[in-house]
């Protein structure tokens, strides 16, 4: 074949494709017959294009394509029959002679299992649905969901069909997806004249679905007024909970609806209802900033300082979301300003947390204890550092509060931002000079605790500011050990720059046993860092390796490779040169400092780099830019 007719022949398939196609869209039976008796269409099209026929309404196209032979329960590549098809397209003509031709009336198709009155019942097609049920299609087939075509038909408000499927006897009580009956779903979408239709059918206005829901708790979460109006009227219960407690009043209070929530009210719904978690219906409105709703509870009289699980009130809620408006309502209802939640949090505490400076100056303005401790003992300053907002710390810095103040832990405001990673309220705290080297709970230091949580820029951050990289945790161990406990090449690196000392022996880990950083590096057994190591202090390293040996011998968990490694690196002299760049680097002293005072001195570049360590394998430039 040339090139030539090759390129063509998708063109020519296309032509043939859309030639076949246009003589179904206009019905023409006549030009198909002689192009089946020709044999110029194949069965694969004849199935596709029946299934085409059906959606677009070509009878006399399908039905030549029926007496072709093509069966009419064949499945397209969907999974859809062609009975399916016209149900869901609403082509009844169609349907009608499908179901002469002896087809299986309720098989079930398509991704959800559906039948075709499933279909023609969804999409509201009446002429369908009663052909269909004529014919003897189930009213009450239930598809994988466990829908029934009268609760796909009330889902979608198609009250016509509902009250066609009604006639057949179709259960109006039966649940579907998760339990929820048609009421539920005729509810939650806010359809009126179905939910009337299925009342008046006797559908249970109290039942409930899986989570115990009932159809007045759908409406109220969707805001259907006139729904919600007349189930009301029906006398069902307005303050029905379901299985986690929240009844509808929760739900109208959450999502903001004044209308709503007054016809609640106005039906004797309880205004202090608590659900699972405690909450109440003020505080689902405090929570979502609905001022509205929030003084139209204090109007009638709902109790302002009710406390949840966690013993936080509105106030706390309404202040930890930011929400100013609800904050000023609560006080002036007179919630208590200075309450305590289960860990003795108050109102200023969360907004300090959560950053929100209108709040936290609202509440100052008010009266609230600024000194206030928590049941740990932390104070204003640590919550703002913790939550990483820099502009509130800088406002409690400026009104004199204690930078170096410590909970009963031992912890700073600094720690305590360290601990919760928080780069830019930590450097805010050393520029306004906390003392870097505090040692919290446990002894850890900031630099530990940066160590610890493997936080390699705030790490480098500390030892900038003049963090102390050789003081060790209660348990003598040293940010070095964590920095190879964490396998953190860079900052290993960042340490031995700053001449960490790697003699301490730490009690962390039982099943390491006690070692120092130059023994747990051979228990990692990362083959670069017990170079760098060795590099970095020479005969100390060497010596620490060559007694830790038999005690590596010993251990399962290390590599025989490991151990012949090490026995060699211990077994040779370190080079004359890495001696000397010990003894000149042990003149910087300790910390940050070091690097900037070797960049300092003016001296060959080539030697300024050895004393940074750029023999090192594995040297990054991440690390290179820093020092």
């Amino acid at each position: 074949m040339s090139e030539a007719g090759t390129s063509s022949s998708p063109d020519v398939e296309d032509e043939n494709r859309n030639r076949i196609r246009e003589l179904f869209y206009k019905d023409d039976s006549k030009t198909l017959r002689r192009m089946i008796s020709a044999k110029e269409i194949t069965e694969d099209e004849l199935k596709v294009n029946l299934i085409l026929s059906c959606k677009i309404g070509s009878i006399n196209c399908a039905a030549t394509i029926l007496e072709a032979g093509i069966s009419c329960n064949m499945l397209d590549s969907e999974g859809f029959t062609p009975l399916a098809t016209a149900s869901k397209y609403g082509q009844n003509p169609i349907l009608d002679l499908i179901i002469r031709w002896d087809c299986t009336i309720d098989l079930s198709v398509g991704p959800l299992q559906n039948t075709a009155l499933h279909f023609s019942a969804s999409e509201g097609h009446l002429e369908c649905c009663q052909s269909l049920l004529e014919s003897g299609s189930e009213a009450n087939a239930e598809n994988a969901e466990d829908n029934t075509p009268l609760i796909l038909a009330a889902t979608n408000g198609h009250d016509h069909i509902v009250k066609l499927l009604l006639k057949w006897n179709a259960s109006v009580r039966r649940g579907g997806s998760h339990e929820a009956s048609a009421l539920h779903m005729a509810a939650s979408n806010g359809h009126i004249n179905c939910c009337q239709t299925l009342l008046t059918a006797k559908a249970d206005v109290e039942s409930e679905d899986n989570f115990g829901n009932t159809p007045l708790m759908c409406a109220a979460e969707k805001g259907h007024y006139q729904v919600l109006a007349m189930l009301l009227n029906r006398s069902c219960d307005v303050n029905h909970m379901s299985h986690s407690a929240v009844t509808a009043l929760h739900l109208t209070t959450q999502h903001g609806d004044y209308e709503c929530t007054c016809l609640l009210l106005e039906h004797g719904a309880e205004i202090d209802a608590q659900d699972i978690r405690r909450f109440t219906p003020l505080m689902m409105a405090s929570l979502n900033g609905h001022d509205k709703i929030v003084e139209l509870l204090v109007q009638h009289r709902c109790n302002i300082n009710m406390v949840a699980y966690n013993k936080r009130t509105a106030l706390h809620l309404a202040s930890e979301r930011g929400k100013l408006g609800c904050c000023k309502l609560l006080f002036e209802a007179g919630s208590s300003i200075n309450a305590q939640d289960v860990l003795g949090c108050t109102p200023l505490h969360v907004a300090a947390s959560k950053g929100h400076m209108d709040v936290l100056k609202f509440l100052i303005s008010n009266g609230a204890d600024i000194y206030e401790r928590t049941s740990n003992g932390d104070m204003l300053l640590h919550f703002a550092a913790a939550g990483g907002n820099t502009e509130i710390c800088k406002f409690l810095i400026e009104r004199s509060f204690d930078i170096d103040a410590q909970n009963y832990d031992g912890i700073t405001p600094l720690v305590n931002a360290v601990k919760h990673q928080q780069i830019s309220t930590s450097k805010l705290l050393l520029d306004y000079g906390c003392k870097v080297n505090h040692r919290g709970l446990h002894g850890m230091t900031a630099l530990n605790e940066a160590v610890f949580y493997n936080n390699f820029p705030l790490v480098v951050l500390l030892l900038q500011y003049g963090a102390d990289p050789d003081i060790e945790d209660a348990v003598g161990t040293l940010p070095l050990w964590f920095a190879i406990d964490n396998l953190n090449l860079d900052m290993a690196k960042v340490l031995l720059l700053a001449n960490a000392r790697s003699n301490q022996v730490s009690t962390f880990l039982e099943s390491c046993g006690p070692c120092s950083p130059l023994e747990h590096v051979l228990h990692q057994q990362k083959e670069t860092l017990i170079i760098w190591l060795a590099k970095a202090y020479g005969s100390k390293a060497l010596n620490a390796f060559r007694s830790h040996l038999h005690i590596l011998r010993k251990m399962p968990s290390v590599n025989k490779s490991t151990i012949e490694m090490v026995q060699t690196l211990s077994c040779n002299t370190r080079p004359l040169m890495e001696h000397c760049r010990q003894c000149i680097r042990t003149t910087f002293g300790k910390g940050g400092k070091v690097s900037n005072d070797i960049q300092a001195l003016e001296i060959p570049l080539k030697i300024k780099n050895y004393l940074l360590f750029s023999d090192f394998d594995g040297w990054q430039s991440e690390v290179k830019e820093i020092i």
